[in-house]
């Protein structure tokens, strides 16, 4: 390999691996259930699986996922084990998540019949059969 040649496929590596996705999985917590948090700590999910957990049982028994977007405006998107997603708009609730797990942008988690995506431009969650949200700090939407 001449040095040009080398030297052009060692600098694409170099700028392309870190940026590799990568899908996390993260540990449950000491109540059962995964947290985590996109970077910019503006949007923090919480995934409860079937059967819930000893602090909180979902009405149709789980699993269930939902995500709290704290600015501009509080709302929980939830996902549960059928049906659409759907938007809670609560005054006044801005706590959420732990920072302990972040999902990095590019990063993909998984867990029961969910799984989410992280990007800059926000985090796309959906189930198996295509049900989902959309978060970021400039919009929200459910399907």
């Amino acid at each position: 390999m001449s040095n040009p040649a080398f030297l052009s496929l060692a600098v694409s590596l170099a700028v392309a691996l870190p940026g590799l996705a990568a899908d996390r999985a993260f540990k449950p917590d000491e109540n059962g259930q995964v947290v985590f948090v996109t970077p910019s700590r503006n949007i923090g999910c919480t995934y409860i699986p079937k059967g819930g957990t000893p602090m909180y049982t979902p009405d149709d028994g789980g699993p269930e996922l939902g995500c709290d977007r704290i600015e501009p405006l509080y709302v929980r998107l939830v996902l549960s084990a059928s049906g659409a997603a759907f938007i809670f708009k609560m005054e006044g609730d801005s706590a959420c998540c732990s920072d302990t797990n972040i999902l990095q942008y590019g990063d993909s988690w998984r867990a029961g019949p969910f799984s989410c995506s992280s990007e800059q431009t926000g985090l796309q969650c959906s189930r198996d059969d295509g049900h989902g949200f959309f978060a970021s700090r400039k919009k929200y939407a459910v399907n």
